[in-house]
């Protein structure tokens, strides 16, 4: 068992949130997302792919994906004026690279998934972006959020396998540059 998984657990059978666009009056929300939870493992591993813990959390961006798209960026990224240190940032433009993934194996063993998520500040401006978390194949999150906002969100993750999370490309207009959403300082919590 990796230490992502010993200290991850996703939803069985996550509820779905409804999409929805942040109005542009609001600059920052908070989002909790819940469902049924199936029994799990709740104490962390101290070996594997996904050991790097921190006091029961575990950073996505101290782990490498099981799969990606497209590459996932891990490190520091800038979202709404705020910087967020341990972020993971998934790239997407309207032709090349209009979506993009990273999918963590959770191994039954996390509670839930923290995170700010928005458009990384360096990218251009009229950029929207969709946010979709994925718990066991089942959608459990999603939301568009424009550059200059950002959202909290709070995902319940107990008796999880696996977690996918997507960024798609939003923008009507062709903004010719990347794009970057960011799940910034992503960490799930045993």
């Amino acid at each position: 068992m990796t230490a992502l998984a010993a200290s991850a657990c996703a939803s069985g059978g996550s509820s779905t949130v409804p999409s929805t666009t942040v109005p542009p009056a609001a600059t920052s929300t908070a989002v909790t997302a819940t469902g049924p939870s199936s029994t799990a493992s709740t104490s962390p591993a101290a070996s594997g792919p996904l050991a790097s813990t921190v006091a029961g959390a575990l950073y996505l961006s101290s782990n490498d994906p099981l799969s990606s798209a497209y590459g996932a960026e891990n490190g520091a990224a800038t979202v709404n004026g705020r910087n967020y240190a341990r972020s993971v940032s998934l790239r997407t433009d309207r032709g090349s690279i209009p979506t993009n993934d990273a999918e963590y194996n959770l191994e039954r063993a996390w509670q839930t998934l923290n995170a700010t998520i928005g458009v990384r500040d360096d990218s251009p401006v009229g950029t929207a972006l969709t946010f979709e978390a994925f718990v066991d194949g089942r959608p459990a999150f999603t939301q568009t959020l424009p550059l200059g906002q950002s959202q909290d969100l709070s995902l319940d993750v107990r008796g999880a396998l696996r977690l996918k999370i997507v960024v798609t490309y939003a923008t009507t207009a062709d903004t010719a540059s990347y794009c970057y959403g960011v799940w910034g300082d992503a960490r799930l919590g045993a």
